[in-house]
């Protein structure tokens, strides 16, 4: 896994859900009452915008952590 893109989509994370993460973690949706469907798109919109990748509605859905996050931008990349 890419530790330099795995810190930038942890930052732009811990941006959208107003919170601190450390550099080991991965946080899950379903831990983070916070990561709700409408931070969820929040979160997918600024990572396509500053990013420049697109996600597909089936992967959109099946985002469910910061290492699937990370995995699907990196097949894209």
């Amino acid at each position: 896994m890419n530790n330099e893109l795995r810190k930038q989509v942890g930052s732009i994370l811990s941006e959208v859900l107003n919170t601190t993460l450390s550099s080991d973690e991965n946080p899950k949706r379903k831990e983070m009452p916070n990561w709700d469907s409408l931070k969820h798109m929040e979160l997918i919109l600024r990572l396509e915008e500053e990013l420049n990748v697109r996600f597909s509605i089936k992967e959109v859905a099946a985002i469910t952590s910061l290492d699937d996050l990370v995995e699907i931008i990196e097949v894209k990349s």
